[in-house]
C-alpha cells in the first residue's frame, strides 16, 4: 500500500531526476555542496564501516561519504528514476561495487536490526506521513554506538533573513525553477510551504526530543546558511550493553 506523501514524493522526483546532479546547487546559490560536505564531515568511521544513505537520490552524498571515509555505502531511495541516474553516476566513477543501490522506503526498511555502522538521511521528513515512526525505523537498523546524521531544509530564525527566505522560496524559486524544467517549477512551488509546514509541526526542540525518545544520545543541531539548512547528528544508545552481551 502506498503512503500518501510517498506518492507525492515519487511524482515530484520523477520530474527532476535528469537535472538533480546540478540544479540543487544552482538554485541554492551553491550552498548545497557546502551543506553536503558538512554532513559528510560529521561521520567518524573507517574503511571497515558500512553506512546507510537514505534518500540517496542520484548518489551524490553516498559517493562523497564513500570517497572521504573509504567505506561501503548502501544507497536507498523510493524513486526508480533517481536510482537509474545514480547507477549511471556510480558507473561513471567506477564506484558501483562500493555503493550498492536499493529501491525502498524509509518507513519499512528491508534490513535487519543493528546492521549499519552509521546512517545518513537527507531531506526526508517532509515526504513521510509519520516522521517519528519513520525515524524509529531508521534507528532500528543503526548499530548501538553508531551515528545518525540528518540534513533538512530550515527556516531562518532571524526576521530579516526569514523575510528574504520567504521571498525567495515562495516568489523567486518557482520562477527560476521553471527555467530549468517543468518539474523544477513544481518543486519551486512546493518547497517553501512544505518546509514551513514541517517546522510548524516539528520545531528544533521537537525534533531533538523525538531523537532522544528513540534512544539517541548527545543530539547536536547546526544551522547553516543563516538557518536555510539544519544538520542534526547523534549517537545511538546501547553500546555498553551490546559489548556486555
Amino acid at each position: 500500500m502506498d503512503y500518501h506523501r510517498n506518492v507525492h514524493s515519487r511524482q515530484i522526483f520523477d520530474g527532476i531526476a535528469a537535472q538533480y546532479d546540478w540544479a540543487p546547487g544552482l538554485l541554492s546559490f551553491f550552498q548545497y555542496q557546502r551543506w553536503r560536505s558538512y554532513v559528510v564531515s560529521r561521520f567518524q568511521i573507517g574503511p571497515d564501516a558500512t553506512v546507510l544513505d537514505l534518500c540517496t537520490g542520484t548518489a551524490g552524498v553516498a559517493m562523497q561519504i564513500a570517497r572521504t571515509h573509504r567505506c561501503r555505502v548502501v544507497g536507498v531511495d523510493l524513486n526508480l528514476k533517481m536510482l537509474t541516474r545514480a547507477q549511471h553516476n556510480l558507473a561513471e566513477h567506477e564506484m558501483g561495487s562500493q555503493v550498492p543501490l536499493v529501491l525502498g522506503r524509509a518507513e519499512n526498511l528491508s534490513f535487519t536490526d543493528d546492521c549499519f555502522d552509521d546512517v545518513c538521511v537527507t531531506f526526508l521528513l517532509r515526504y513521510v506521513d509519520d516522521p517519528e515512526a519513520t525515524m524509529a525505523e531508521i534507528v532500528r537498523v543503526l548499530k548501538p554506538g553508531g551515528r545518525l546524521v540528518s540534513l533538512e531544509f530550515g527556516v531562518p530564525p532571524n526576521p530579516v533573513a526569514k523575510a528574504l527566505w520567504q521571498f525567495y522560496t515562495r516568489g523567486v524559486l518557482p520562477v527560476t525553477g521553471a527555467f530549468v524544467s517543468r518539474g523544477w517549477r513544481n518543486v519551486g512551488g512546493f518547497l517553501g510551504p512544505s518546509i514551513s509546514g514541517l517546522y510548524q509541526s516539528y520545531g528544533e526542540d521537537d525534533l531533538r526530543q523525538m531523537w532522544q525518545r528513540l534512544g539517541m544520545l548527545d543530539v547536536q543541531i547546526k544551522r547553516l546558511s543563516l538557518g536555510g539548512a539544519v544538520v542534526m547528528w547523534a549517537t545511538k544508545s546501547g553500546l555498553t550493553e551490546a559489548r556486555d552481551r
